[in-house]
């Protein structure tokens, strides 16, 4: 009969190779595992069964550190540091707001590490490891936006981030989006969905514009194969009627010149900072011109200057998504919504590129990406993204395999002098093996993300646990006359499982504290703790059981 601590074990199998999979595609292999491991089941004692549990999840380790290898922070193997340059100077509370902003941006990516400092009043750094250029350029596009949200109806903002609750933000299954690839949903203030309600009312199936970082004191200039080359409208004049009316805002529009059109010339900036957005590809003689009349250039990719546009049930042509004016999404308000009563949650949704696993890949990306710019909130001053650098590690390769060195010669000094405290030379195998069983799990699960400074010292405190929760079975097993071995295990089981909780509760306001620096700590503290409750423990235990009738 399986008891309640091989199910839990179970558990925490499905829960490390779910881990697992994100980096090393082990999922059908533990398919295939847990097949034969059911077939087996019945046929094998719990005994044996504890340790193959145990067995199972080293094997998927190594062959997880075999074919992807591990990732180190900055202080073991260097890093891509990327400035983050203000238009104006900050205060000191200004700038350590913009700092924590960023830092809860970065947060999003969990384990990774990120690295958020302030250089003068003028200039934040922000630096990643650099074996990861994927996580580079996401954190490139996750910095170069303000994070200021507006949700536009007829010209109205009826909808800010100001109103959002950050607690509520969360992204949405492509399940439940209705063909939209990526989605965030989040609830908004009292004040908030009344002002929403309000400017609704009387809108019925007008489009939401909702705008990330949308420019402000800005025209744009484009050819018409870039206006047109996501739908097929070959009147002219009804696309420039879409896309100014997507661009239309009372406290500001963006004026649309389709360049074959204009005399430039005439072009007049409203003020020193008024902004050309303009695509890469456009003649560089066109900008030099727009320049010298004190226009602002942002250049945007070619595949951003062009809309996308659809045509509603009501025969209107309405852009769907401009990323070259930060333009998200354009859903339909629902009749239902605008006859005046407060609504609490919306979500946000759009489309992804690519087609395929790469399809999947984007919108993951994008639905992150949203979700961690709304969370952070809106910085208040303007930014700007400069040259990337790469930094060398202050600590080196030389200091990661002396702490590795050092990890295994404390691991095994701490298990010599258990072994001499009982002086039974049958207890000093199973406690390394179990130990070192269980540094491998973690140095797999953590190194699949990142192993900085803080997850080493994660790592060295769950082993620390790990051989003290040892002692805990080994004392209560060489007690004579206190019950059946069963019993004793119970109560040594009983004592560990207080300490595991109490360990976890403690590192939970770690966790959610939104201090990058510390998450790995603490993330690494608890997944030791819960390895240990519901795997190496048992195991252990399956190990020296036989303590208690010597």
């Amino acid at each position: 009969m399986i008891n309640h601590k091989y199910i839990l074990g179970i558990i925490f199998l499905l829960f490390a190779a779910g881990i697992l999979f994100y980096a090393a595609y082990a999922g059908l292999i533990l398919i295939f595992s847990l097949i034969i491991f059911g077939a087996l089941s019945s046929f094998w004692k719990e005994k044996d069964l504890k340790l193959l549990a145990l067995a199972a999840i080293v094997l998927l380790a190594i062959m997880n550190m075999g074919v992807n290898g591990m990732k180190f922070g900055i202080d073991f193997s260097g890093g891509t540091r990327i400035p983050v340059l203000l238009e104006s100077p900050a205060s000191q509370s200004t700038m350590g707001e913009m700092v924590d902003t960023l830092k809860k941006r970065a947060s999003t990516f969990g384990l990774t590490e990120v690295k958020v400092r302030a250089v003068g009043d003028s200039q934040i750094n922000v630096e990643v490891p650099s074996g990861n250029p994927e996580l580079i350029s996401s954190v490139e596009d996750l910095l170069s936006h303000q994070g200021v949200f507006q949700g536009i109806v007829d010209g109205k903002v009826a909808l800010s981030g100001d109103g959002i609750l950050p607690g509520t933000i969360q992204g949405v299954p492509a399940a439940y989006l209705q063909g939209a690839d990526w989605g965030a949903q989040f609830s908004v203030t009292r004040d908030g969905a009344e002002h929403f309600a309000e400017t609704v009312k009387g809108k019925a199936n007008y489009p939401l514009y909702m705008y990330l970082d949308r420019p402000t004191d800005a025209i744009i200039i484009l050819t018409w194969e870039e206006a047109s080359a996501n739908f097929e409208i070959k009147d002219r004049q009804l696309a420039h009627s879409a896309f100014q009316k997507a661009l239309e805002l009372d406290e500001g529009n963006i004026t649309v010149y389709l360049y074959d059109e204009v005399n430039l010339s005439f072009l007049e900036p409203a003020s020193n900072k008024t902004k050309a957005i303009v695509s890469d590809s456009l003649e560089e003689l066109v900008r030099s011109q727009l320049e010298s009349q004190g226009f602002i250039l942002l250049i945007i990719e070619d595949e951003e200057i062009s809309p996308k546009i659809s045509q509603i049930g009501t025969g209107e042509f309405i852009v769907d998504k401009w990323q070259a004016v930060g333009l998200l999404s354009s859903p339909i308000l629902n009749p239902s919504v605008t006859v005046g009563s407060p609504s609490y949650g919306y979500i946000i949704s759009g489309a992804a590129e690519g087609v395929g696993q790469e399809r999947q890949i984007n919108a993951y990306n994008n639905a992150k990406s949203i979700e961690s710019i709304l969370k952070g909130g809106a910085l208040p001053i303007q930014i700007s993204i400069g040259s990337k650098t790469t930094i060398p590690a202050p600590l080196g390769e030389e200091f990661l395999r002396l702490s590795i060195i050092g990890l295994f010669l404390a691991l095994i000094a701490i298990s010599l002098l258990v072994s001499f405290r009982y002086r039974r030379s049958k207890i000093l195998i199973p406690i390394i093996a179990i130990s070192v069983s269980e540094l491998i799990i973690l140095l797999s699960i953590l190194g699949s993300f990142t192993i900085d400074l803080a997850a080493m010292a994660g790592i060295i405190a769950a082993i620390g646990v790990g051989v003290d929760a040892q002692i805990v079975i080994t004392d209560e097993l060489l007690k004579k006359n206190q019950g059946s071995p069963r019993d004793r295990l119970e109560n040594a089981f009983a004592i560990i499982t207080t300490n595991v909780t109490v360990a976890i509760f403690a590192m939970l306001p770690l966790l959610f504290s939104g201090m990058v620096e510390i998450i790995g700590f603490a993330i690494s503290t608890i997944m030791g703790s819960l390895l240990g409750l519901l795997i190496s423990r048992p195991a252990y235990a399956a190990l020296v059981e036989d303590l208690a009738e010597d």
